[in-house]
């Protein structure tokens, strides 16, 4: 259980600090900017941020993914529209 926790709490935090390292980023071509984007791509297969959240829902970038045969959105801002056990949720990332 600790393992899950943990894994879950490190995704958060992965989530968040790739919004900060790039929200801050957008159309800024400093040298801080450029490796924060290029970190990204390394991270995702090569994908850069603008590609990785390349949908919109309600106004908001982000993605869509789906694991286990259900589907979630991931928003560039850390906030997750996902089914749970009450139906569709969101789960709104602490901006703190």
């Amino acid at each position: 259980m600790k393992v899950f926790v943990l894994t879950l709490v490190f995704t958060a935090l992965t989530a968040g600090l790739s919004y900060a390292q790039y929200g801050a980023c957008v159309g800024n071509n400093s040298k801080a900017c450029v490796d924060a984007r290029n970190a990204f791509a390394e991270h995702h297969g090569g994908v850069y941020p603008q590609q990785y959240y390349n949908h919109y829902y309600q106004g908001n970038p982000g993605r869509w993914s789906q694991e286990n045969n259900e589907w979630r959105w991931e928003g560039m801002n850390g906030d997750r529209y996902a089914k749970g056990p009450h139906g569709w949720e969101w789960h709104h990332h602490d901006h703190h």
